[in-house]
């Protein structure tokens, strides 16, 4: 019985060791490659490279479908970048920038696959939670829009999670 176990917790280690010491000696000329995945790399390098400064979206305009209860806020963004990029995925909490109250959430309407040195248009839709709409009428009687604060946005950038600490203000129509 004694010997089964032993086979076992060769084969255990076997399987660990065999591709770590795989992947170790393809990358001996290159070691870093093991640690940081060959696209982060090749994003530093045109950061570094670009000569270009990296512009925060800019806001477009925004529109309400109150029977939905969304808001789909447009903004405009410029790849400075010297290679293709893709959002795969934007989510971020909203809350009232007056209040701090929770409204409800945002994410991306659709992938956005951005060129290098284009100008592509993101649409992130706010989906505003029942409190919220209770909140509009209590604390924004009679108010056209309200001004509000994305926070906690987390990107998905070309398979890389990017987590933005700022959060971003601003101004949604309540109103068509």
């Amino acid at each position: 019985m004694q010997v089964l176990g032993l086979i076992l917790v060769l084969i255990n280690i076997g399987a660990i060791a065999v591709p770590v010491t795989a992947v170790a000696v393809m990358n001996l000329d290159n070691p870093i490659e093991m640690i940081v995945p060959p696209k982060v790399e090749q994003i530093v390098t045109s950061l570094t490279s670009s000569g270009g400064s990296l512009e925060p979206p800019q806001y477009v305009s925004s529109t309400v479908d109150v029977s939905s209860k969304t808001v789909s806020a447009i903004f405009s963004f410029t790849n400075p970048f010297n290679l293709d990029l893709k959002i795969n995925s934007v989510s971020a909490d909203v809350v009232c920038a007056v209040h701090t109250f929770p409204l409800g959430d945002a994410e991306l309407g659709a992938p956005v696959r951005l060129d290098r040195g284009t100008t592509a248009i993101i649409t992130i839709v706010f989906t505003w939670t029942q409190q919220a709409e209770q909140h509009f009428l209590t604390e924004h009687a009679g108010a056209t829009s309200v001004d509000v604060e994305l926070v906690n946005l987390d990107l998905d950038v070309s398979g890389i999670t990017v987590q933005v600490p700022e959060s971003i203000s601003l101004n949604v129509p309540l109103t068509q």
